[in-house]
């Protein structure tokens, strides 16, 4: 399978590449070779590989700085995977997204887990642009899949682990 690994520099990604180079042909991406907030260039790329699946790890991933930096933000995290949604659906490629819990208000009993149909309200930025990333897919493509995660564990960058 030819697969589209976004968000090449980070901790994710490289994770990802990990487990599935083996024996598929892998193409990493980071913002050098594809900036995901620019519609056309996302589009003539994906048109170019014709990738089977793309597995976005983009993402303005710096919770409380998003608070600042909104714009940023919501152009990586929302206007980013609804770029990815539409050129994967030109090609017929399946995209598979990372978002977060942070799409949902927080409010949940902590003795229970989320659902994917519970209502979603974010309170912060990053939430918010989360969602909106969400949404674009959701909007977009008829096949897809959203992964929802709270802390990323892994070898390389921030994770729970170093911060704690």
């Amino acid at each position: 399978m030819k697969i589209l690994i976004t968000g090449a520099n980070g901790m994710l990604a490289k994770e990802v590449k990990e487990k599935f180079s083996k024996e598929n042909e892998i193409t990493l991406t980071d913002v050098a070779e594809l900036d995901i907030t620019d519609e056309k260039a996302v589009m003539d790329f994906i048109e170019k590989l014709k990738p089977d699946y793309i597995i976005n790890c983009a993402a303005f991933t710096a919770v409380d700085k998003a608070e600042e930096c909104f714009e940023l933000a919501d152009k990586i995290n929302g206007n980013g995977p609804t770029n990815l949604a539409k050129a994967a659906k030109s090609v017929g490629a399946k995209l598979v997204h990372i978002s977060t819990d942070y799409v949902f208000g927080g409010d949940l009993d902590v003795s229970k887990d989320y659902k994917e149909e519970d209502k979603k309200e974010p309170v912060t930025v990053y939430g918010i642009t989360k969602l909106h990333g969400e949404e674009g897919i959701e909007k977009n493509m008829d096949e897809y899949y959203i992964f929802r995660t709270a802390w990323l564990y892994g070898i390389g960058g921030n994770n729970f682990v170093k911060t704690m």
